[in-house]
């Protein structure tokens, strides 16, 4: 895989689930990315605005299956400690869609699986879910996504409020 050179940019992400709670994650993140994919770091901190504070380390991995992008199996590993939490999520799906409708604007969908560990309650919970949005470029090195999400398919009758969120992600180059 050739790489393209180091990528970074800062986000904020904001998760909110239509039961009330939320999560928003600030960060910094490094990219390399070659032809058939990419592999990134990102380093942050977040909370739920009730209870928690984190710290967030990601590691992630694209890996395309075609040479435009448009098809991908992607991975993240999401770590976080907080005050009055611990846990690591494993984030893997197998089939990613990305389609640019122009130069600025996108949509994509990423059905997956969830794993996650919680160091505090020594517990490992399984998921499977899906979010699908837009990201439209607002500046050459200024990005917007607006996604919705839906939690535990595997219980697909509960269409509950904690089971449906929206999320939205700003994101500067640098």
């Amino acid at each position: 895989m050739g790489m393209d050179g180091l990528k970074g940019n800062t986000s904020i992400s904001s998760y909110q689930n239509f039961d009330g709670t939320n999560l928003t994650i600030a960060g910094v993140e490094e990219k390399a990315s070659g032809l058939r994919g990419s592999a990134g770091v990102f380093l942050g901190v977040g909370t739920d605005f009730t209870k928690d504070a984190m710290g967030v380390l990601d590691f992630k991995g694209t890996y395309n299956y075609d040479d435009k992008g448009l098809f991908n199996q992607n991975l993240r590993v999401r770590n976080t400690v907080g005050v009055k939490s611990a846990a690591t999520q494993i984030r893997y799906s197998p089939l990613s869609v990305n389609i640019p409708l122009n130069n600025k604007t996108t949509l994509y969908a990423n059905p997956h699986y969830v794993g996650k560990y919680n160091y505090k309650t020594n517990q490992w919970t399984n998921s499977a879910g899906i979010f699908a949005g837009a990201t439209q470029k607002l500046t050459d090195k200024t990005s917007l996504s607006l996604e919705v999400q839906r939690y535990n398919l595997q219980d697909i009758k509960d269409n509950s409020g904690k089971n449906w969120g929206v999320n939205a992600i700003i994101s500067w180059k640098f």
